[in-house]
């Protein structure tokens, strides 16, 4: 289906800042991975013919506990998750739970929570505004830039959100509408408790799990080399071409 369409190149945002990236002249090579994909203008198509073929059932779930302005976190999410993001989307599932080693306090007079984070209240607001983001973009994979642009750029975090945004065609305002109510407060709860509830109980982050399970080996490959941490877990059939190494 994706065969037909016109070759294109355009801008995307890369670890390095924006570059351009050319648009394969084969079609074969247009859903290698999903900055190819962008670069042609199929990531629809590729995601609905060609990645979406590869049984869900396969696909690895990483999950990653985080707080944004940890500096251990941000440089993860900078480069190795978004490698991962860029090389291998079709056999990976990749969620984000922002919160960390937060705590938080039940006040019934609002019947609200309110939340204490390790780098202050400037991180529980950079917390709140992922929250809200995963949520609303919870059925794409759309959230994923606007988290490595947020989390791989110095300055104020309103500020910051609303540049990234931007870049990112994200809807800004549907975010600020969820930070600014109820539904925001209870996204923080639920990232609150699905923290809570790991077992093992995390020591630190970023913290992953791959499948629903952590070890400290796993977090160590993770930490050094997400790709084939990824690869080698995946059991599927056609793994990408970036696999090819760790098989």
């Amino acid at each position: 289906m994706y065969v037909s369409l016109i070759l294109s190149t355009i801008f995307v945002l890369n670890l390095h800042g924006v570059f351009a990236v050319d648009c394969p002249k084969s079609s074969a090579q247009w859903c290698e991975n999903a900055n190819i994909a962008q670069a042609c203008g199929v990531t629809e198509q590729c995601n609905k013919y060609v990645w979406k073929i590869r049984d869900d059932n396969d696909r690895v779930n990483l999950t990653v506990y985080y707080e944004t302005l940890c500096p251990d976190c941000r440089q993860f999410i900078s480069t190795q998750v978004w490698n991962a993001y860029q090389s291998i989307l079709s056999i990976v599932n990749i969620s984000f739970v922002p919160y960390g080693n937060a705590h938080e306090v039940y006040r019934p007079e609002t019947k609200l929570y309110e939340f204490y984070c390790q780098h202050g209240a400037d991180e529980c607001y950079g917390n709140l505004i992922h929250s809200c983001l995963i949520y609303i973009y919870q059925n794409t994979t759309q959230h994923l830039p606007f988290i490595y642009c947020t989390e791989s750029t110095e300055g104020d975090v309103e500020t910051v959100a609303v540049q990234c945004a931007e870049k990112t065609s994200i809807d800004y305002s549907k975010v600020s509408a969820c930070v600014q109510s109820r539904l925001g407060n209870q996204l923080q709860h639920l990232n609150a408790a699905q923290t809570d509830s790991l077992q093992p109980q995390h020591q630190y982050v970023p913290w992953v799990t791959v499948n629903g399970v952590h070890t400290e080996d796993m977090e160590q490959q993770a930490e050094k080399d997400l790709i084939g941490l990824i690869c080698k877990t995946y059991k599927g059939s056609n793994p990408p071409a970036q696999c090819q190494k760790y098989l």
